[in-house]
């Protein structure tokens, strides 16, 4: 997956009358039948009026905070902790899916 694809599928944009906040996508026991999906800001409040490629800039930033993203040691993927099992290694390259049913 490419960056942008990454960004777009493990974070969102949650815009309010103050601002546009950054979450990443934080995932409660992601391996159970019902994975919890929790979505925590990431970084600074962004403008109400934000340019869309300050918004995308901002996002793809988001992939570089390691509280939030790791890369899997098996495909070198961008993954949410949760994600990746205690060996390093992600849950697609164990060969389990997770495909979250929650819109970026």
């Amino acid at each position: 997956m490419t960056e942008a694809e990454i960004a777009q599928q493990y974070t969102r944009v949650l815009k309010t009358r103050l601002g546009q906040w950054v979450q990443a996508m934080v995932v409660k026991e992601p391996q159970s039948e019902s994975p919890q999906i929790i979505w925590k800001g990431v970084g600074r409040m962004l403008p109400v009026r934000a340019l869309p490629e300050n918004v995308e800039t901002a996002r793809l930033t988001a992939l570089r905070d390691r509280r939030f993203f790791r890369n899997c040691v098996r495909c070198a993927e961008l993954r949410p902790p949760s994600l990746i099992l205690s060996e390093g290694i992600c849950l697609e390259c164990k060969g389990i899916l997770f495909r979250p049913a929650v819109a970026a």
